[in-house]
């Protein structure tokens, strides 16, 4: 039977924990590798990403959502739901820069019984006034029932989305979550202060904000580490969750060079080197990269390996 999408209430107290960007393996530059694909989902399931403790974002920056065809994107969604079986909210991060093809993905991923949508700003126009962002979500929310997380990436849209702005989209009910890329500690602490009881909110943490994201109210933190080792990624939310600070300093200290190292140079590497990554801790990752990505030197690997085991992350 065909797996009915939950409420936005429903899936807003599932929206915490691990919120792990799911690689997208490819066999050829038309071809995504199901087989790889299934069996990295079922092994973050297994390895304890799933309800209550993480979500699964696919077609995500880190996903390559960009690179997909509409048929392709449709595949990931049936492709990954089918596989999760309920076990993980499964959110779709709709890469689109306009809305009407957001829109198109949206309604998809509600048919196939996805959770929740991740959705930005428009992203070809960088700097799209307030007006116009408000009216994208809004457009998107109105055409599917499901959830929404509102991504702000300022990096791809060219814009980093105002507090003013947020609590303005806090208006539109589907939208119950918020995933903030930015490092402003302080923009951070007051999002979470007038929107901490609207929204579910997810930092990207681990390479500076970690613990204090969590102290400061954060239900989760955005991490490509639950596609190489659930485990640390699990013990990266408790630690912080139970305010185990000096345990949560251990491991971003003992991590610290490997994030410098990863997210160095943009996100077409940042996604080169997670994927090299996964192959390093065993998972298949497909034998084809689609431009703009490429794979890592031999001497990138190697570093990669030595940074890894350095930071207690699961090597093969």
């Amino acid at each position: 039977m065909k797996k009915v999408s939950p409420t936005p209430e429903a899936i807003k107290p599932l929206l915490v924990g691990v919120n792990n960007i799911q690689f997208t393996p490819f066999k050829s530059g038309t071809e995504i590798d199901e087989q790889a694909l299934r069996a990295n989902t079922r092994f973050m399931i297994e390895g304890g990403i799933v309800n209550g403790r993480g979500i699964q974002v696919i077609g995500g920056s880190n996903g390559e959502g960009f690179s997909l065809t509409d048929e392709e994107y449709k595949q990931l969604i049936d492709i990954v739901v089918d596989e999760a079986a309920g076990r993980v909210p499964i959110c779709v991060g709709c890469l689109r820069p306009a809305t009407e093809p957001v829109i198109r993905i949206a309604q998809h991923a509600e048919q196939a019984g996805a959770d929740c949508l991740m959705v930005l700003a428009p992203y070809y126009y960088p700097g799209c006034e307030p007006d116009v962002v408000y009216a994208h979500f809004k457009a998107v929310a109105e055409a599917t029932g499901l959830g929404i997380m509102i991504y702000n990436n300022p990096t791809v849209t060219g814009q980093d989305l105002s507090v003013d702005l947020l609590c303005r989209l806090a208006e539109i009910k589907n939208i119950v979550a918020f995933k903030e890329c930015t490092q402003h500690m302080g923009k951070l602490r007051e999002v979470i202060l007038k929107l901490g009881d609207r929204f579910a909110i997810i930092p990207n943490a681990t390479r500076y904000l970690m613990p204090f994201d969590y102290q400061m109210g954060a239900v989760g933190f955005i991490t490509i580490y639950g596609n190489i080792d659930p485990a640390y990624a699990l013990e990266m939310h408790d630690v912080c969750s139970r305010g185990d600070r000096e345990r949560a300093k251990h491991m971003w200290q003992a991590a610290l060079e490997l994030s410098n190292f990863i997210y160095q140079s943009g996100f077409a590497r940042l996604t080169a080197l997670g994927k090299e990554m996964a192959r390093l801790a065993g998972r298949p990752m497909g034998s084809y990269e689609r431009l703009p990505l490429r794979r890592p030197s031999a001497a990138d690997s190697a570093k990669l390996r030595e940074l890894m085991i350095k930071a207690g992350m699961r090597v093969a």
